[in-house]
């Protein structure tokens, strides 16, 4: 059975036709309402962008959604998680710094800004969902403990998972710190020696004992470590690291059985909105943006996060390339150029996997009707 996805092409058809109108329309027609109840507190995922980098999802969408979700009744906050990388957005402190500098505030978008793990990563529940790869997942407590999410997504290339949409930005934007290093690596995280101080917090935190300072420097055995990652996540001299090792096959399936963990309180209380639009070769957590890939596309709606990526990627394959934007770039395969535009920028990888995975997860499906609101 195919599913319904929405869908409002950029730019505008007359004067006065502002995309942010027809998002309010875009919106109500969707349902998304439907999910919400009257005084519900509604996470709004979100990706504030990392410092340098401007393609971002722009303040003014989240906030046309944002005053919609309040006419509903819901009550809103802009959420997302830590990263795993060292970068501005490592703990809550500079991802709120950053989400501010990068124009989010309550001022900008009518909604305050909650980091769902908490000042370093730590704060998540732990749910027991026993998939292949994945048996307890490490979910964002204020994420997991919200009654509602409406999850915003800008759609481009990735380094590691070829496209990150709706799925990604569920499956490892409302994960922890620890839940972001079980998905990235199937090892122990490493000690790099020369930032380690020998404070000793991260053996104190270590709830499994794994943790040594030997000659005032931390060691791991990788005999007791359970790679929780809540290491990385109380260093505070990001002397501890991930290595980043995990195939993109295991990634991207580890990332929807995280999806499936996220989702299991929130049956039929989900609605997705992925922007094809600023489409990038690489993701919004690199502190820059490359050249755009194809022309902005528009913004899709639905209640199936496979679908959404499945019309998503379908969208993106159908348009033309900006042929301007790809010279000079010599890791572009054209060969591609007309047929898959991801693996254009990325021809080892393949984003089918996680769209597969999902269906065989019984997440939703990657049969869509695609539904344009005008």
């Amino acid at each position: 059975m195919k599913s319904e996805v929405y869908f409002i092409q950029s730019g505008a058809y007359y004067f006065e036709d502002s995309i942010l109108n027809r998002l309010v329309k875009l919106f109500d027609r969707c349902g998304a309402g439907s999910i919400i109840k009257e005084n519900e507190l509604v996470a709004v995922k979100s990706h504030f962008g990392e410092k340098g980098n401007v393609s971002f999802v722009s303040p003014v969408y989240y906030r046309t959604i944002i005053e919609r979700i309040k006419q509903c009744g819901g009550i809103p906050f802009l959420t997302d998680t830590n990263t795993m990388y060292v970068g501005e957005r490592n703990n809550s402190v500079r991802h709120i710094i950053t989400a501010l500098k990068n124009g989010f505030s309550y001022a900008t978008t009518e909604a305050p800004i909650i980091i769902s793990d908490g000042l370093r990563g730590t704060d998540y529940v732990e749910i027991e969902i026993n998939k292949k790869h994945i048996k307890k997942a490490k979910i964002a407590s204020g994420i997991y403990w919200a009654d509602s999410l409406v999850v915003i997504s800008h759609v481009k290339m990735h380094l590691a998972t070829s496209m990150g949409g709706a799925l990604k930005n569920v499956g490892m934007g409302c994960a922890s710190r620890g839940g972001k290093q079980e998905q990235h690596s199937g090892n122990v995280p490493g000690i790099d020696k020369d930032k380690c101080t020998g404070c000793g917090e991260c053996s104190e935190w270590c709830n499994y004992g794994a943790i040594k300072v030997v000659n005032r420097k931390a060691e791991i055995d990788k005999e007791k470590c359970a790679g929780c990652g809540e290491c990385l996540a109380v260093c505070r001299f990001e002397a501890i690291f991930s290595n980043w090792d995990e195939s993109s096959k295991n990634l991207q399936e580890k990332i929807v059985e995280y999806v499936y963990a996220v989702l299991k309180n929130k049956k039929n209380k989900a609605v997705y909105f992925n922007f094809l639009i600023n489409i990038t070769p690489d993701c919004d957590c690199l502190p820059s943006s490359g050249k755009y890939i194809v022309p902005d596309i528009g913004i899709l709606a639905s209640f199936d996060p496979v679908a959404i990526d499945a019309a998503s990627a379908y969208l993106i394959n159908k348009s033309e390339p900006i042929s301007s934007n790809l010279k000079g770039r010599v890791k572009y395969d054209l060969s591609y150029a007309d047929k898959n535009k991801f693996k254009m920028v990325y021809p080892k990888l393949d984003y089918s996997t996680q769209i597969d995975y999902a269906v065989e997860l019984g997440l939703g499906s990657k049969e869509f009707e695609l539904i344009e609101v005008k």
